[in-house]
């Protein structure tokens, strides 16, 4: 079934346009979940319930499709979803299936913003993916698609099909985004698995997704010396913000950083005036956290928040909800999205305490965190992980710290994990 979906973007031609990778994508999914008679699992007649029994809501969600026709009438949208009901029958389809590769890094485990792009920037889909009572829905939603993802029904997409995670495309983009720095190595010899067994050993797409490296394969850079800062995940440079504000417009254009948004309420005052380093994770990197410095965990906890929304019904320049790597509005999400807060007091006394934020992006909503609160760690160490897609996380750093080295902004490789990120000046 998946691959009656998916299996034309395994031969699509060079010349498609995004737009048109995904209207065909769309299409497909549409069709085959109209076609299905499963009824709506139990979570989904609860969200339906939801809807219609609330005025407000329904009344956003169904003007949230009506407007994203009026702001494009002379492009076709026969492809997109066009009401609440149907959207409801394409995520009863969704959370029943694992996501299989797809050639277009903006689709590629992130089906359901794929499903929501074009209506996210209206003004009323502004309004409805910031309303508490959709996002307590949203969360049992993907909590419901967590589960399945975590059951070994999920492995069906862990083969060498041209949609298979082990085929030709998806182990080229694996192992070409793994290969930093010039290597070459093969998937089995970057990550802990067997190729000679079924699914390389992996139970589940989540185990697949969370997969550990092998541990030569990202030493860490001067485990010895305090004063450099490990990277805590393997990402991609977006941006470095200083004598960042305890409150800011985080959700207009211009990297500005919100600590009370950010942390919650009670965070550190030493943060204030302090520097923000952030980072981009695509799906098809490497999703654990690792400490960044040694010494004690002080606080760790997570922060629900939104799951799909974006800024852009203030900023109409563009529907589009990915840009690239570069997604605009990851600042935003640091403030508004899932996120885990880990503070580690650090054993250098240039240093200090550092604050790590893992943000999960748009329909990623689980942010694990795998150390506890008085725990000693190793730079280098586990903290924690992703599940399930593309992530964005922050390091912190108080005012007064003389933290410089950074990667430069912009760059289109990722930075390794536990490689060097900085350096503290004494």
């Amino acid at each position: 079934m998946i691959s009656t979906v998916f299996g034309f973007l395994g031969q699509r031609p060079s010349r498609q346009t995004t737009d048109e990778i995904r209207a065909t994508w769309l299409a497909n999914l549409v069709k085959e979940a109209n076609r299905s008679k499963n009824e709506l699992h139990p979570v989904l007649q609860e969200f339906q319930h939801l809807i219609e029994s609330n005025s407000r809501i329904y009344m956003l969600f169904q003007s949230m499709w009506d407007q994203a026709q009026e702001e494009a009438p002379n492009l076709s949208r026969s492809h997109e979803v066009q009401d609440c009901r149907q959207m409801l029958r394409v995520l009863n389809y969704i959370i029943t299936h694992a996501p299989p590769y797809i050639d277009n890094d903006n689709l590629a485990g992130v089906p359901m913003i794929g499903l929501f792009q074009y209506a996210i920037p209206t003004i009323s889909g502004y309004a409805v993916f910031i309303d508490p009572e959709v996002n307590a829905m949203l969360k049992k939603v993907l909590d419901v698609w967590g589960q399945f993802l975590s059951s070994s029904e999920s492995v069906s997409v862990l083969d060498t099909s041209p949609t298979g995670w082990f085929g030709d495309g998806a182990m080229r983009k694996l192992t070409t985004t793994a290969n930093v720095g010039g290597t070459t190595y093969g998937f089995d010899e970057l990550y802990v698995c067997d190729r000679n067994v079924p699914y390389y050993g992996f139970r589940s797409w989540d185990a697949f997704f969370t997969r550990p490296f092998r541990e030569n394969i990202r030493p860490v850079d001067s485990p010895d010396d305090d004063s450099v800062i490990a990277n805590a995940c393997e990402s991609r440079p977006f941006a470095i913000a200083r004598d960042v504000k305890a409150r800011d417009s985080f959700w207009i254009k211009g990297q500005t950083y919100s600590l009370v948004d950010m942390f919650g309420a009670g965070f550190p005052d030493s943060f204030l005036g302090g520097t923000i380093y952030q980072g981009y994770l695509d799906t098809f990197s490497y999703h654990r956290w690792h400490a960044p410095v040694s010494g004690r965990i002080v606080k760790a906890y997570t922060l629900d928040g939104t799951y799909c929304s974006t800024p852009r019904a203030i900023d109409r320049d563009t529907v589009d909800v990915y840009e690239g790597v570069q997604i605009d509005y990851q600042v935003y999400l640091s403030a508004m999205a899932t996120r885990a807060v880990i503070f580690i007091q650090s054993e250098g006394p240039d240093i200090g305490l550092v604050g790590f934020l893992g943000i999960g992006m748009v329909e990623i909503s689980t942010c694990e965190i795998t150390v506890k609160e008085g725990e000693y760690i190793k730079k280098g160490d586990q903290i924690g992980m992703f599940h399930y897609g593309g992530s964005s996380h922050c390091v912190m750093f108080q005012r007064g710290v003389n933290v410089t080295g950074f990667p430069e902004v912009g760059r289109r490789e990722n930075v390794p994990v536990r490689g060097r990120l900085a350096v503290v000046n004494r």
